[in-house]
């Protein structure tokens, strides 16, 4: 769809918006109360706009949006959004710097949960055992409503130290409101004990760490055993509690949805990166990856590992035997390898790759391509990634590429690389085992 296309069909509701450059990294993302309204304005009257603007309209190719349910929620997107990309044109929100956290004083015999206002380096000069951090959380209402909603689900201690301790200290077997309704559990004047209290805490640790599912099993747990031992008050607050975490479960999976395509977006964005540096003419959605293992010629194995979008696919990753290939030889064991890939696959009419990785340099690429073209298929590109300087080599030039160490394409193919390596490795030492244990 052409650009001019998009922005005539962009939909009348809330929701962020990425703009992209030619290369379709994101340069900017911004929020709307209506993507329809607010993303045509950018192109209407450009060269009114400040040099900034008119820069960031003037490298915009294409765009992409994600709708949300209200305005709040795209801003908690945004805010997201900008950290995972660091758009060239957002002036802020790059860094959790100024966003509140839930703090959770797990050294207190009676813990309790509070917000605060701190940076990640300070969390790392200042780390304490006895404290745990949760967030940050981009949108303080949003993290105000979270507040509430555990402290309706886990009434913690919400005095401070200073009033807590006086109300232990006068014994006053009178409870405060809070505990009258509902929003506190009392252990000032000894209404539960340390050890319930701490049960309690370790839910919220696990409502808070994002495990949900362990979280409800063992509250099912609990309710179960509370019905059978007639308990039913008990068993009624827990089965509340586990609908009201139920009903959260939902809204998050909502955003784990949002979440996904972010993180496709991402390695989309890589993808089209490392396409750009090893001058593929195509997106290497699909990478092959090959490793040689031996130990002066024993044993010798060798390994293919698939990377789609970015991702392994362990179900297609494959190992091998050296045959054919006596003594020392990494590029003849290589060629062997990729021959038997190959022609297997040939015959089974499988899904060739986008790009083939090969560990080495520029032996084991131009033996890659020596096997590729007897069997047809040279027009797949191939490169070799060499250890040590991480210099990629590709058939089309003389010299080596050399990528910055900071480059996302880089990380991807020495991710790549290293998985074939593990896999070579792993599988060599099981066959060296087995020899052992066969003498």
């Amino acid at each position: 769809m052409k650009f001019e296309e998009k922005l005539a069909s962009l939909p009348d509701a809330p929701g962020v918006y990425m703009m992209k450059d030619i290369t379709g990294r994101v340069i900017y993302v911004g929020k709307a109360k209506s993507i329809r309204k607010r993303v045509p304005s950018y192109f209407q009257s450009p060269s009114t706009y400040a040099p900034r603007t008119f820069a960031l309209v003037s490298n915009v190719r294409d765009l992409q949006y994600i709708v949300t349910r209200n305005e709040k929620e795209a801003l908690v997107l945004e805010n997201e959004l900008i950290k995972y990309f660091h758009p060239k044109y957002n002036i802020a929100l790059r860094d959790d710097k100024t966003y509140p956290h839930l703090k959770l004083t797990v050294d207190e015999d009676f813990p309790k949960l509070v917000m605060t206002r701190i940076s990640k380096k300070e969390r790392m000069k200042h780390r304490t055992p006895g404290i745990k951090y949760f967030g940050p959380y981009p949108d303080v209402s949003s993290l105000k409503r979270t507040l509430k909603t555990i402290q309706r689900i886990f009434p913690l201690v919400k005095c401070n130290k200073g009033f807590f301790l006086a109300r232990r200290k006068e014994g006053s077997p009178n409870s405060c409101l809070d505990f009258h309704l509902g929003q506190c559990l009392a252990p000032c004047v000894g209404r539960i004990s340390k050890e319930d209290y701490g049960k309690i805490v370790e839910k919220v640790v696990l409502f808070l760490s994002g495990k949900g599912e362990r979280l409800l099993k063992k509250l099912n747990e609990e309710m179960k055993k509370a019905s059978r031992g007639l308990e039913f008050e008990k068993a009624k607050n827990l089965r509340d509690q586990i609908q009201a975490i139920q009903s959260i479960s939902q809204r998050v999976n909502l955003r784990q949805v949002e979440k996904q395509k972010l993180k496709a977006a991402g390695k989309g964005q890589v993808l089209i990166e490392l396409q750009k540096a090893i001058e593929l003419e195509s997106l290497p959605e699909r990478i092959e990856a090959f490793d040689i293992s031996e130990i002066y010629g024993d044993s010798a194995v060798g390994s293919m590992v698939v990377f789609s979008g970015g991702k392994p696919e362990n179900e297609s990753y494959r190992k091998f035997k050296i045959k054919t290939v006596p003594g020392i030889d990494d590029v003849g064991m290589m060629k062997e390898v990729i021959r038997r890939r190959y022609t297997r696959l040939l015959g089974e009419k499988g899904l060739l790759p986008d790009l083939i990785l090969v560990d080495g340099g520029k032996g084991q690429v131009n033996g890659a391509k020596v096997v590729l073209k007897e069997l047809g298929l040279d027009r797949i590109p191939v490169a070799g990634l060499a250890k040590g300087e991480e210099l990629i080599f590709i058939p089309q030039r003389s010299r080596p590429i050399h990528l910055p160490s900071s480059s996302p394409a880089l990380h991807l193919i020495q991710h790549v690389r290293d998985e074939a390596h593990r896999f070579a490795i792993r599988y060599h030492r099981l066959l060296q085992k087995k020899k052992l244990i066969g003498k």
